[in-house]
């Protein structure tokens, strides 16, 4: 995953169609990327596998035909919004194991850490549940309120599954970055329409860390707009704390815990490390570059 190159997606569109071939196969990349965590946050990694190729594949067989760079990520994006909508728009619930998962089940995880993170645990499920405002606004208080105070629990959810349970989370940061505050209005559905949220996914392009992140956690996002069980529905090897025996407290200044072992090989967002997606849309793009570029020589 390309993260370095500091080049708008509009400067690489215009240096590709000017010849510029290494431009081409990072634009290819960032629009894999892209449509991968879309796909994924809503639909989850196995249903949306398909809509994810079939969205590159059309991007593929349409971008030569694309002149006008300003117009580009609306057109990009109008593709994956209908390969994604007819597959139901959005998962309501799901319970997937996947690499990002570490291969275990996302609830079983998520009752883990809700032993440890209590009152965080408690705050995401509400908000991506779809409880009243004003619920989730009291549970938010502590944390700085709505939406900052979901996110900041949402990534310590992600803290503690990733040093206590070999969850390879890549993006946990201790301090949030605020222009992501509404990233778990739009895992849950909870923005105000439509238009919001398609100005939210246009604006993930831009920020492949933030790719990296919704996918990082949609099979947790996905599980937890269902709902968790109670502990007496859960296994029981899903129901051991953590060694410390922590729980929440909910201070702003706790420190996350110590890293713990991590799964060997981290999973990653587009290229053909994309868990056998970006293999296939990487190179339809690619070769696409190569023609076009081919063209204008």
């Amino acid at each position: 995953m390309t993260t370095t190159d500091t080049r708008s997606t509009k400067e690489l569109f215009r240096q590709w169609r000017s010849g510029d071939a290494e431009a081409g196969q990072v634009m290819a990349q960032r629009f894999a990327d892209w449509y991968y965590a879309i796909a994924t946050s809503r639909l989850g990694e196995k249903v949306g596998r398909e809509p994810c190729e079939r969205a590159c594949a059309k991007f593929g067989e349409g971008v030569i035909k694309q002149n006008d760079a300003r117009a580009l990520v609306t057109w990009a994006h109008g593709i994956i919004k209908e390969e994604v909508a007819e597959k139901g728009g959005r998962a309501t619930d799901g319970d997937e194991p996947s690499s990002y998962t570490g291969g275990q089940k996302p609830k079983d995880l998520l009752v883990r850490t809700r032993k440890a993170l209590p009152a965080e645990v408690k705050l995401v499920e509400a908000c991506y549940r779809g409880l009243n405002d004003a619920e989730i606004q009291k549970l938010a208080e502590p944390l700085g309120g709505m939406p900052i105070g979901v996110l900041k629990a949402r990534y310590r959810v992600k803290q503690w599954m990733r040093d206590n349970a070999k969850v390879p989370f890549e993006v946990a940061p201790n301090d949030p970055v605020l222009d992501r505050a509404p990233l778990p209005l739009y895992e849950s559905g909870r923005m105000a329409n439509a238009a919001e949220e398609a100005n939210f996914e246009q604006w993930m392009l831009s920020d492949l860390d933030l790719c990296k992140d919704i996918a990082e956690f949609a099979q947790f996002a996905i599980a937890l707009r269902g709902g968790l069980p109670a502990e007496k529905d859960v296994p029981q090897a899903s129901q051991s704390s953590d060694a410390s025996g922590s729980s929440s407290s909910f201070k702003d200044d706790d420190e996350p815990a110590a890293s713990g072992s991590r799964v060997g090989a981290t999973a990653a967002i587009g290229g053909v490390a994309l868990l056998g997606v970006g293999a296939v849309v990487l190179l339809v793009l690619l070769v696409v570059v190569a023609v076009v570029v081919k063209m204008m020589m």
